[in-house]
């Protein structure tokens, strides 16, 4: 810390104090692997577009089980108690995690401290920004601040000189859990959208893996990373638990000036050759059922984001093609309204028809009353906010799964409409359990990267 900045602690008053400085360029899963001290602590973040990727190691603040409400009073606090010291570079210190699925839904006792949802205030965050890296160090205002941030910028120099351990992915077993009951569990929706109880729900299933050793996350991130383009790939750490996804779906991302989300839904797999890839993309495009599902899913979002932003413009309707599985996307957005929060519009969306149903109170209903398990945050929103304005980015958490040392769950799902064909829908499901599945192996195969 330079001598400046430390004279200028002693003036500071406020609760929590927070500087930037610039680093030389590394690539953050890499630092991910040295930081196993860290191991509980860490979240990894890296947009659609690459353009954003976060680190955090330590807690400065950690917050289970909260609503939204709750997380927006705590970000109002920190906003109005922390001080960020002028520095040549500016990063704010952000609150990064996940919300429960549904906090009133069945139980999901393997998720342990992460069941309810876990949002957590990194003491150390790396960011990368176009191709600039800063550290931003962040610690509540007591005695010895200067010191405590002289401990971190070590513990930050240590970080960057260690040396990159080796990789390795670990063998596996898998189990598809309850697949006859989840079968029939397709066949009683279908019966209740006939008899006009619901529209859409969409139906979840696991699948259970383990090893004899120890799964490695660093090597999931980096194999995730590398297999899935045009995700965002995000990892959060609980203390026994850690939740790791590449997902296709924003569900909201907020500028000062513009909310933007998108609507992800239908699914087809990916051709194994660039004829085959485009006869398959465009049967989806125009298929009915498909078409369906993703207009009652556009449906509810224009009526959601409505109350939030002065003028609603759709993109145009196209494929989303990821490595292994193409959906229909299109993207919505609009200016946003004087004196809406971006947790407001987390709120309104989650869960959109692609994650729950329509309506979404009767889908919500049925499936807390007939899924097998609780869904933990599978399918919740999950994403950074700033904790200096109101800005940041949520996906859904899905094509993603729960890990304890040796054992996870992964998890699936498809939207079932009144034409669903439940073996159809199995088959969908087994595709979406591939990219999880792919990243814990380390198994490459031909690429789809368009």
């Amino acid at each position: 810390m330079c001598t400046n900045l430390h004279e200028q602690l002693a003036a500071i008053q406020t609760e929590y104090i927070s500087y930037s400085y610039p680093i030389a360029s590394v690539a953050l899963e890499d630092l991910f692997a040295k930081s196993d001290a860290y191991q509980g602590t860490r979240f990894f973040w890296q947009s659609a577009d690459k353009k954003v990727v976060f680190l955090g190691l330590g807690q400065l603040e950690i917050l289970y089980g909260k609503t939204v409400e709750e997380i927006r009073a705590f970000q109002t606090n920190f906003f109005e108690n922390c001080t960020i010291l002028p520095t040549e570079v500016y990063q704010e210190p952000l609150l990064f995690g996940g919300f429960a699925f549904d906090l009133n839904g069945k139980s999901a006792p393997f998720w342990q401290e992460l069941e309810q949802g876990s949002f957590q205030v990194p003491t150390i965050l790396f960011s990368q920004q176009e191709k600039q890296l800063f550290a931003t160090l962040t610690v509540r205002n007591q005695k010895e601040v200067a010191q405590t941030f002289a401990k971190l910028e070590q513990q930050v120099e240590n970080l960057l000189a260690a040396p990159l351990p080796k990789m390795i992915s670990t063998p596996l077993q898998e189990q598809e859990l309850g697949v006859p009951e989840w079968l029939a569990l397709v066949n009683k929706s279908v019966s209740a959208i006939h008899a006009g109880k619901l529209k859409k729900v969409v139906l979840s299933r696991q699948m259970k893996v383990t090893t004899q050793g120890t799964f490695h996350l660093a090597a999931i991130l980096k194999n995730l990373l590398s297999q899935q383009p045009n995700t965002y790939v995000f990892l959060l750490e609980g203390a026994t638990r850690t939740f790791i996804g590449a997902t296709p779906e924003r569900l909201i991302e907020g500028t000062p000036d513009y909310f933007a989300t998108a609507s992800v839904a239908g699914s087809i797999r990916r051709g194994a050759t660039e004829t085959e890839d485009e006869q398959l993309g465009q049967s989806l495009l125009t298929d009915p059922k498909n078409s369906h599902e993703h207009g009652l899913v556009v449906n509810r979002i224009e009526q959601e984001l409505a109350p939030f932003i002065d003028e609603l413009t759709l993109g145009p309707r196209r494929l989303l093609k990821n490595r292994d599985i193409q959906h229909i996307y299109l993207p919505l957005f609009g200016k946003r309204k004087k004196e809406v929060y971006l947790l407001q519009c987390i709120q309104a969306l989650h869960p959109t028809p692609a994650l729950g149903g329509e309506p979404r109170q009767a889908a919500m209903q049925w499936l807390a009353k007939h899924e097998a398990a609780g869904r933990g945050l599978y399918g919740a929103p999950i994403g950074w906010l700033s904790l200096k304005e109101d800005i940041g980015e949520f996906a859904v958490g899905i094509r993603s799964g729960v890990f304890s040392q040796d054992e996870g769950l992964l998890y699936a799902g498809c939207g079932i409409v009144g034409e669903s064909i439940p073996e159809e829908e199995e088959k969908e499901t087994r595709i979406k359990f591939q990219p999880m599945l792919r990243g814990v192996k380390g198994i490459e195969s031909p690429k789809n990267d368009d």
